[in-house]
């Protein structure tokens, strides 16, 4: 078991779920003093388990315990009779949750605080300047899959690290964790971060409708097809509006279609890094509509379709998977042969 140890930094995971739990334990890795907040329910696995654990497909296996784990943030510090404050936050909350949070972050960060909104997709940040112009906010992101499994294991089923801006407190945290064997990156330019990662995430709700874990979903070509289509509405938005992506594969986002478009054969020699994951991973929106969650749909797919048809270019592969998303929101049922039906022939782009 590794404890954490006192440090000048008093960090703060929020709404710890599955990706805030994995981050949190690395943070502790790191000897850095976290608090979880979190529901009431993920405190209970974590104590009923002993600690966070967090594995990889890599076979790394850590169990940590967080400083302190908080369900409510009505009740003060008995030692100040003030709500907990931080030095530096992570939110980890969904998307759609944000907007209800921004008086808890308030309250529980000072003048000299950092927030770092750990999100995916286009939109949910827009409010948060708005919102906490007190407070120095940055977007950081989780550019890998966690899913929950059995006996409080957060489990980190593809490759990546965590994404950071440049700031005195993730500068910090970047040298103590590479002091412990860890790493993450640290960007000045988190907007190139988020559209480059934004063309990966649109495989998220694919893998939902397919229902197969990620790396059997890329063996079958007609899903990659679809995959293709739908990152190349996205390149297309970003060619014509000029935004930067950065690039997560080991060639350019332009070439990402094309590889996809290949057949099995050449596509499994091709994209050998792409397959090398584990073999159960899934992507964290399924894990959403198993639980009958809402998912993030409108921040990424739904983001695509909404600039797409702000700048005039036509998205015909995500309107239909936004929609078929929405469907099983809804408890309804969606076969992915139906939605390959639908799309053998995209509308051209206006």
């Amino acid at each position: 078991m590794i404890k954490p140890t006192n440090t000048a930094m008093n960090i703060a995971v929020y709404g710890a779920g599955s990706t805030g739990c994995y981050l949190a334990a690395e943070l502790i890795i790191a000897k850095q003093n976290v608090t979880v907040i979190c529901r009431e329910r993920i405190k209970q696995v974590i104590l009923d388990n002993g600690g966070i654990t967090i594995s990889d497909y890599h076979g790394s296996n850590h169990c940590v315990m967080p400083s302190n784990i908080i369900t409510d943030l009505t009740l003060l510090d008995p030692l100040t009779d003030q709500p907990p404050r931080f030095d530096l936050v992570f939110v980890t909350l969904k998307c759609h949750q944000l907007d209800s949070n921004y008086p808890d972050l308030l309250n529980i960060t000072h003048a000299n605080s950092s927030i770092i909104f750990m999100q995916n997709g286009l939109g949910s940040f827009d409010n948060a300047h708005l919102q906490l112009s007190q407070r120095q906010i940055y977007q950081g992101i989780t550019p890998f899959n966690v899913l929950q499994l059995s006996n409080g294991r957060f489990h980190k089923g593809t490759e990546g690290q965590f994404i950071w801006p440049s700031c005195k407190h993730t500068q910090q945290i970047s040298q103590d964790m590479t002091k412990h064997g860890l790493s993450c990156q640290l960007h000045d330019n988190m907007a190139a971060v988020i559209n480059g990662k934004l063309l990966l995430n649109l495989n998220n709700a694919l893998n939902v409708i397919c229902d197969l874990p990620i790396q059997a979903q890329l063996k079958q070509r007609p899903l990659r097809l679809l995959l293709a289509q739908a990152m190349q509405e996205w390149l297309d938005i970003c060619h014509k509006t000029q935004r930067p992506l950065m690039q997560f594969t080991k060639v350019a986002p332009r070439w990402l279609p094309l590889i996809l478009r290949l057949p099995n054969g050449l596509f499994n020699i091709a994209a050998k890094s792409m397959l090398a994951i584990d073999p159960h991973a899934r992507s964290s929106m399924w894990e959403d509509i198993q639980a009958k969650r809402l998912t993030e749909i409108d921040y990424l797919n739904g983001a695509v379709v909404k600039l797409g048809a702000q700048c005039h270019i036509a998205t015909p592969v995500n309107t239909i998977i936004y929609q078929a998303i929405k469907q099983l929101e809804q408890g309804e049922k969606i076969n992915i042969n139906d939605v390959i039906s639908l799309l053998t022939t995209p509308k051209k782009k206006t």
